[in-house]
């Protein structure tokens, strides 16, 4: 083989696998990864941003679009730099660069498209993103290595979620116990007995009930609704009055 023809293959391979791609330089200013589901399936991402004249904060949205699941969350948490730098770190560690311009779009029904995407304060840029079934290792690992390092703040966003809609289910269930005693109807009661026997009937009260047990609630959350009997009841009762 000439050096000429070895020259040409060693660099049909550095394009290939990315091993041609310099890493960035400069600081991480934004870093994501996003899944998005076909057919009203919604969409989940998680992403950092670390603009230098702010706080870096990590946002997370979870179930954008979902039309068949609980509501959709939506929650920012600022965070310190030790986290972008640590982050920036892993990034560089896994060549996770490497992966910049990577794209598959298979002819497919369903399934989910995936994304990863950073800048860097030189104003560089890394893109990849698929959707199909032939996915080359090195982005599954990136994008599951990025997705778990998210990992803290959507737990946090799922546990505050979880928290904010039992408070507003206590509510409800606070206000049809009242109307109960005192035999008296106020103006959102058909609203509210709609929306407890949907919480009861769609199965996020006992994914609700399930997390109680497991003590993933805060021991100060007001909780009645999540009594096994005590909300069944009530939906049973007379409201005619």
């Amino acid at each position: 083989m000439t050096a000429m023809r070895l020259l040409t293959m060693m660099m049909l391979l550095s394009s290939l696998f990315g091993c041609g791609t310099p890493a960035p330089k400069g600081n991480l200013v934004y870093c994501s990864y996003a899944k998005a589901g076909s057919a009203g399936l919604g969409k989940d991402y998680c992403e950092l941003i670390a603009d230098a004249d702010s706080v870096p904060k990590v946002v997370v949205v979870l179930r954008r679009g979902n039309r068949f699941g609980e509501p959709e969350i939506n929650m920012e948490f600022p965070v310190e730099q030790q986290v972008v730098d640590s982050l920036q770190q892993l990034l560089a560690q896994e060549k996770v660069y490497r992966l910049n311009g990577y794209s598959l779009e298979e002819a497919i029904t369903g399934g989910y498209g995936y994304r990863i995407y950073m800048e860097y304060a030189s104003g560089e840029k890394i893109n990849a993103r698929w959707y199909g079934n032939d996915i080359k290792p090195e982005a599954i690992s990136a994008y599951r290595l990025i997705e778990n390092y998210f990992d803290p703040w959507r737990r946090k966003a799922y546990l505050q979620a979880r928290v904010d809609w039992i408070q507003q289910m206590e509510a409800r269930y606070d206000r049809l116990s009242r109307a109960q005693r005192q035999r008296k109807r106020y103006d959102t009661l058909q609203e509210d007995l709609q929306e407890l026997e949907r919480y009861l009937e769609s199965g996020v009260w006992q994914q609700d009930y399930e997390a109680d047990e497991r003590g993933e609630l805060p021991a100060d959350l007001k909780r009645g609704v999540l009594s096994q009997d005590g909300l069944y009841n009530l939906l049973q009762g007379d409201f005619d009055f």
